[in-house]
């Protein structure tokens, strides 16, 4: 099929343009959230020498309210910067005890504990002391300026990367003088073109974050620098000369270990010069030796090795971004070029394949925003109840209850899609979802977000498996296997994009945000349903009924299997979408850094399963092929728990992304060649006792993070080297059986008859 060459070239313009806006809007809220960092970080070190009079005071048993010079202490800190439009003290219950400028709104933090809070009146941040909190107001108007002057940088360079798009569509499809272009040629050459604009659009943009970035290392080193002459100047109005101080060696050492991007500091009159990764600043020292102020010189070097980190975070949070618009630009071409292909072709009343593919991309988006940071968030509002550590398993309970939900929702899901129907069920679920992002995005307390995410579950347990039950019942093998590679290929590119694109909102605005978007998109998912044609009714799903299922534990193998490996399998697949967030957030990790690397998983998956799978399968049984996968798994979680780094939770997310291509297919078929069972109900037993598994899981996890997330996965190198050893002695026996089974048959049948006398 053809299409006119001009409509080809408007195609690839418009959606040239709408990812170039798109992405730019993207890597506008990364940049705006990586100044306000940087800003409040900054704004933040003023407050450290405040910190430390205020600990070595109130250490004597001297109540915050009673503390002489506060009002000084504060004013101390606003002549640091004059950023610093208001100080605010409060007390451990939120009380104000002093306040110091314009800062007349009483901001507190809530449940989750943030860094910072912006608001119209300014940013206000938030630095924890002994007894109580220090607020700062910070004018608002140094980002927006930062943000505005991005933004007129960005438009700049949309404009040339859109005029370059648009020159080279008109010569790409201008090669030849045909009047109407091939969907094939549309469909590569459009995915060329964006693909290429996407990434011009990543590097310079790139280039502007990376200097910014640098920019924010040296105005750290400033306000370092006017601290300490503000500190030493305090001690010299107290009639102390500067040759007499003591002790500043070891100030300077305590500043170094609070800023962590300093690795050494130094002041003086003779002080060596040079070398790399230093910045000089001249302090003026009021001593009263001296018939005028002294200059001294301070030299600050750079902790190199945390900014190259830094600086890697920033560079692999544009790349993911370019990943995300690439991917979307793959989708949308995709589509279109499939519904011109199809549209003309399509039976009324019938499933339209690029309607579904783009339902199930969007609902892959919507449905896994909070993919993340879930775990965090439900971290911190456990901690915001100020429970013992023995109590520590609730942070894990709003996971525990969506599991509790989505089995619920796959035990029910068949007798819904008979007694309502397939669209039906779509809407209901996609609803459920709406309504426990909703709830979510009100939640204060953790009670409230476990009843939310309990909601929540239902909508995870009738999409996933409605579709596949949809899947199953068509008569067409083609049919069948072309809706699962459909749903897979895109629910796994969806999925990709919704952590990440989630994990920045968070980070530039916040979870209620997210939780509000992702309701929003689900609302577009309930017209894409009807979009998509499924049908009102939906025929040929058999009735399997879970009495009968059940029965299949009666084999023991079978027990043995669930129990020993379904379980502690899926309780491991719990170290992605739910540790290593956790561990993320305590190794500093930004939201969309955490969501790019799940990313990576899913992309993975999506990509390689089909040919390692295949491979494994071809050479080895299934007993052999999940051993193989279990051993693989323990090995790689324990490199994570032994080593715990960022490095090796990258590396483990890595390599159990790459054992997942065929460990989640060889469970379906490691009951095969077990006698007497049914495939269709070990499926089933299968789901629900992982479904358990994940139920179970984030408790497991959770009672043990009090020693950090990492030592916490400990529990599932354990239940995978016991589940392990426990299928192989029951593989061994069953095999030995077997065999002397075989023998004695052999016997009876070849024992010659012994003559009667």
């Amino acid at each position: 099929m053809n299409i006119s060459k001009n409509k080809s070239i408007l195609i690839v313009i418009i959606l040239g343009v709408i990812m170039t806006v798109f992405s730019s809007v993207l890597a506008t809220m990364s940049y705006r959230k990586m100044q306000a960092d940087s800003y409040v970080h900054t704004c933040n070190l003023d407050t450290v020498s405040a910190v430390r009079k205020l600990n070595y005071a109130l250490s004597f048993g001297k109540p915050l309210d009673k503390y002489y010079g506060l009002e000084e202490l504060l004013e101390g800190i606003m002549v640091l910067s004059e950023d610093i439009q208001g100080v605010e003290v409060t007390d451990e219950a939120g009380v104000r005890i002093q306040t110091v400028g314009d800062i007349k709104e009483e901001i507190r933090q809530s449940s989750i504990r943030e860094e910072y809070i912006i608001k119209n009146s300014g940013i206000y941040t938030f630095t924890d002391f002994d007894a109580g909190t220090i607020i700062l107001r910070l004018d608002i108007s140094v980002i927006d300026s930062l943000t505005k002057e991005y933004v007129r940088y960005m438009f700049r360079l949309d404009a040339i990367i859109l005029l370059t798009l648009v020159i080279a569509a008109v010569i790409c499809f201008s090669i030849k003088s045909e009047e109407s272009i091939g969907i094939m040629r549309l469909r590569i050459t459009g995915i060329i073109i964006l693909v290429a604009a996407q990434v011009a659009l990543g590097f310079f943009s790139m280039l502007r974050v990376d200097n910014s970035y640098q920019e924010s290392v040296d105005r750290i080193a400033a306000a370092t620098a006017r601290m300490v002459e503000n500190d030493i100047n305090d001690v010299l109005e107290k009639g102390v000369y500067y040759d007499e101080i003591t002790g500043l060696d070891e100030y300077l050492s305590d500043l170094v270990e609070d800023i962590p991007e300093l690795s050494a500091l130094a002041i003086g009159r003779d002080i060596s010069k040079g070398g790399r990764g230093q910045i000089e600043f001249d302090l003026v020292i009021e001593d009263e030796k001296a018939e005028s102020p002294v200059t001294l010189s301070s030299y600050y070097h750079y902790n190199l090795q945390l900014i190259r980190w830094k600086r890697l975070n920033n560079t692999i949070d544009v790349l993911i971004l370019v990943l995300i618009t690439v991917f979307i630009s793959l989708e949308a071409i995709n589509f279109i070029t499939n519904h011109i292909e199809l549209k003309s072709t399509h039976v009324k009343g019938g499933l339209y394949l690029p309607g579904f593919r783009l339902f199930v991309f969007v609902e892959g988006i919507a449905f896994t925003l909070d993919g993340g940071f879930f775990s965090v968030l439900s971290k911190k509002m456990y901690g915001a109840m100020e429970l013992p550590d023995s109590m520590s398993f609730l942070s894990g309970m709003p996971n525990t209850m969506y599991s509790v939900a989505v089995l619920i929702g796959l035990l029910s899901c068949s007798y819904l899609i008979r007694r309502i129907g397939m669209r039906r069920i779509l809407t209901f679920g996609v609803m459920a979802g709406i309504a426990g992002y909703i709830l979510c995005a009100i939640s204060s307390t953790l009670p409230m977000l476990i009843g939310a995410r309990f909601i929540y579950g239902f909508c995870d347990g009738i999409l996933i498996n409605s579709i596949r039950l949809f899947a199953a019942s068509q008569k067409d093998t083609k049919l069948h296997t072309k809706i699962l590679v459909e749903y897979m290929s895109a629910v796994n590119l969806g999925v990709s994009c919704g952590v990440v694109i989630g994990g920045l909102i968070a980070d530039v605005s916040s979870y209620t945000t997210v939780f509000l978007i992702g309701a929003v998109l689900g609302a577009i998912c309930l017209f894409l349903i009807l979009f998509a044609g499924f049908p009102r009714k939906q025929e040929g799903t058999g009735k399997l009924r879970l009495s009968d299922t059940v029965k299949e534990l009666r084999i023991p193998r079978v027990l043995i299997y669930m129990i020993a490996v379904v379980v502690p399998v899926y309780i491991a697949t719990l170290f992605v979408g739910y540790a290593f967030p956790l561990f993320g957030d305590e190794s500093g990790f930004s939201n969309s850094m955490v969501a790019g690397c799940l990313m990576l998983n899913y992309i993975i998956i999506a990509y390689l399963t089909d040919p390692i799978a295949d491979r494994v399968i071809r050479r080895f049984a299934p007993e052999t092929a999940m051993f193989i996968y279990m051993a693989l798994q323990a090995a790689s979680i324990g490199l994570f728990v032994f080593f715990a780094t960022p490095w090796a939770a990258i590396l483990a997310l890595v390599l159990t992304s790459l054992w997942d291509c065929f460990g989640m297919v060889v469970i379906d078929i490691g009951l095969k060649n077990v006698k007497g069972t049914s495939m269709e109900r070990c499926t089933l037993l299968q789901m629900l006792f992982g479904k358990l598994g994940m139920v179970i899981g984030p408790v497991l996890i959770t009672s043990r993070i009090s020693r950090g997330s990492a030592r916490a996965c400990g529990i599932i190198v354990f239940l995978l080297a016991a589940g392990l050893t426990a299928y192989i002695i029951s593989i061994i026996f069953y095999n030995t059986r077997h065999t002397v089974s075989r023998s004695n048959r052999f016997k009876l049948k070849f024992e010659p008859k012994s003559g009667r006398k």
